[in-house]
């Protein structure tokens, strides 16, 4: 028999990650984006959304409190393209590390999940290596997909970290850029 508070324990993660949201969102209706930047400070904010970024990044439970904290800054005043180059670089140093910590697990996979990789991994090999890289940019760089969900598949296929760091640098700073300016666009029209 399910009672509410098993239903909570069994759900805990989903209840806090909504928790987080609506304590933010009552933050940002209390506080518009430009005085949180005024409060902060422009050079803060970019500092800010670095250590963010570095810290949690886009991992699959904190990516809301990333991007809601570019967008905020972005339409508070805050430029867009400093808040992307800034956030871009933190990104790709909390995604490195995250590959760093996966690789040494990667070693531990085993059994029926080593066939399926390999499967994958022949797979992607019959594409060039041009559009691999390009597919992972766009994966990345554009679309919200949890950067910590992606760098475990990077390490369990085998992609060396030399050759995909340029491309974690670039998407960072891509997906960061284009938060910003949807969060400045969005904010014309609330604020």
């Amino acid at each position: 028999m399910s009672t509410p508070l098993n239903h909570l324990k069994k759900f805990k993660a989903i209840y806090g990650v909504l928790a987080v949201l609506i304590v933010l969102a009552g933050f940002l209706y209390q506080f518009p984006p430009d005085k949180i930047v005024t409060s902060i400070g422009v050079e803060n904010s970019y500092l800010t959304v670095f250590l963010i970024a570095a810290i949690g990044g886009l991992s699959s439970l904190t990516s809301s409190v990333f991007y809601a904290a570019v967008a905020t800054f972005s339409s508070g005043g805050a430029s867009p393209w400093l808040l992307g180059l800034f956030g871009g670089i933190g990104i790709a140093i909390g995604d490195s590390l995250i590959f760093g910590l996966f690789s040494y697990g990667a070693k531990d996979i085993g059994g029926q999940w080593r066939q399926k990789i390999e499967h994958v991994r022949t797979y992607i090999e019959a594409y060039p290596r041009f559009v691999v890289y390009t597919g992972l940019f766009i994966i990345l760089g554009v679309s919200p997909v949890p950067n910590d969900i992606v760098m475990f598949a990077l390490v369990a296929l085998g992609f060396q970290y030399i050759k995909i760091a340029p491309i974690l640098v670039l998407a960072g700073i891509s997906v960061t850029t284009i938060t910003a300016f949807l969060g400045k666009s969005v904010s014309a029209f609330i604020f």
